[in-house]
């Protein structure tokens, strides 16, 4: 079928995309807005939803093709894979962030001051909730784009050996 490759995509995209919905209705998007205050996670989201159509269409296109340029796809899924890898040092570097954030609270306490270690804990509860943010977003969203990259990176290899005999 000469849009397998391409029907693959649409059925993981239109997964994740329902799955999107869903969790949108959970709460969680509103959750991270509140709770991420380096903003990350909104940050690795549209990179990774800008990847996933870049993906899309670079794999309709390909499809498309009779004799697609394998050197120029070749160069995209290199792209793909460093761009799935960037999801996850977003993830890491907010996970990074989040902890600096936590433990910058404890400069200015006051332990005889009831009301400073209050405030601290909600600091602390809020740079929590950004490094464990970040990192899950970036977790998911690297490992989905990377599903992505490695469906084409199939087809090409497959490619590739054909052309070769």
């Amino acid at each position: 079928m000469k849009y397998a490759l391409f029907l693959k995509w649409w059925l993981l995209f239109t997964i994740i995309c329902i799955s999107s919905v869903f969790i949108y209705y959970t709460g969680f998007f509103q959750e991270v807005w509140i709770k991420d205050s380096s903003y990350l996670s909104y940050a690795t989201l549209v990179l990774f939803f800008i990847s996933s159509l870049f993906c899309g269409v670079h794999t309709f296109c390909f499809c498309k093709n009779k004799s697609p340029d394998l050197q120029y796809y070749e160069r995209l899924e290199e792209i793909g894979w460093f761009v799935s890898e960037l999801c996850l040092t977003l993830g890491m570097m907010g996970t990074i962030i989040g902890f600096i954030m936590m433990l910058s609270g404890f400069e200015t306490i006051d332990m005889s001051n009831p009301q400073t270690i209050q405030n601290l804990l909600a600091q602390l509860g809020k740079s929590m909730a950004t490094a464990l943010y970040t990192t899950i977003v970036g977790l998911v969203c690297g490992s989905l784009l990377k599903l992505q990259v490695f469906n084409v990176s199939l087809e090409l290899q497959k490619l590739g050996v054909n052309s070769e005999n």
